[in-house]
């Protein structure tokens, strides 16, 4: 039996399918969402309990925790820690990325399927593998009676195997948007490899490179199964020292310190959108 025509030429069951999509796709993203931001909720409201311990609901508001957090040279040397190591992280993975991806894209070289599955591996091993497999390689390593067990500039290494992944695929797609007529014109204009790098490749893809820089930032801020082999006292991160102090007192400084983790990723994605929006009106005029 065929479907009852309506006025307009469809039939019920056709019209009523957008609508059904258009219901399901909002009630998703509205879960979605949710599912996100409650836990983020919940953390910050916590953050603010005058209790000595967790607990819910809140019976006194205080700032009592954020005065704690920053009056304490335990929890704010750990904070300066996890910034020095995201910081280095973010330079040694974008540099070695972009080098890498550059020469994916441009050059020929025997063996270029195993490098860029060497190169992606450690992104997909567990960070508990690496961290020890680093320790242990690298546990008795001296350099001029300096000792790289326990130092930041490992850590730094060590995140850069998860971060420098990342920012390869990144900047390997970026770099395929890039019109390459514009590059042999400045060969052609006597220009060196070298200068054209640097003056005209490296400004058509600023905005991967912020964008990967800021990743590889805010994946060695938040590491924590690395950093839980490779640092000791004196350089222990934030995300150790509150799993450390998770295992004594459960203190709403550590929603303290989770806001404090959540503020820099979000501060991360607003400067990528900025840079991204601030790229598309230079492109615009």
């Amino acid at each position: 039996m065929s479907d009852i025509v309506m006025t307009d030429g469809t039939t019920p069951r056709r019209s009523l399918e957008p609508a059904i999509f258009r219901t399901l796709g909002l009630a998703f993203t509205v879960f979605i969402v949710a599912y996100i931001l409650i836990p983020i909720v919940v953390t910050l409201v916590m953050s603010f309990n005058d209790a000595a311990m967790i607990r819910f609901p809140i019976n006194d508001w205080s700032l009592k925790w954020y005065r704690d957090f920053f009056g304490s040279p335990q929890w704010t040397d750990a904070l300066m820690n996890s910034i020095v190591i995201a910081v280095g992280t973010a330079v040694i993975s974008t540099t070695s990325g972009i080098l890498a991806a550059w020469a994916f894209e441009r050059f020929h070289f025997p063996f270029k399927d195993l490098w860029y599955l060497l190169i992606m591996l450690p992104l997909f091993m567990p960070g508990v593998v690496l961290g020890l497999g680093v320790a242990i390689a690298f546990g008795g390593l001296q350099i001029g009676g300096y000792s790289i067990y326990g130092s930041r500039e490992l850590v730094m290494v060590a995140h850069s195997l998860w971060a420098m992944p990342l920012v390869f695929m990144l900047m390997e797609a970026t770099f395929r948007t890039i019109d390459y007529r514009v590059i042999e014109a400045s060969y052609d204009l006597g220009a060196r490899p070298a200068r054209t790098f640097f003056e005209i490749v490296i400004p058509m893809v600023s905005t991967g490179i912020i964008s990967s820089a800021l990743f590889a930032f805010v994946i060695s801020l938040n590491e924590f199964a690395m950093a839980l082999f490779l640092t000791d006292r004196d350089t222990q991160t934030l995300p150790v020292l509150m799993w450390l102090s998770l295992r004594s007192a459960g203190t709403p400084r550590l929603a303290v310190a989770s806001v404090i983790l959540a503020l820099a990723v979000f501060a991360c994605l607003t400067l990528i959108m900025i840079w991204y929006v601030r790229q598309l009106r230079k492109v615009a005029r």
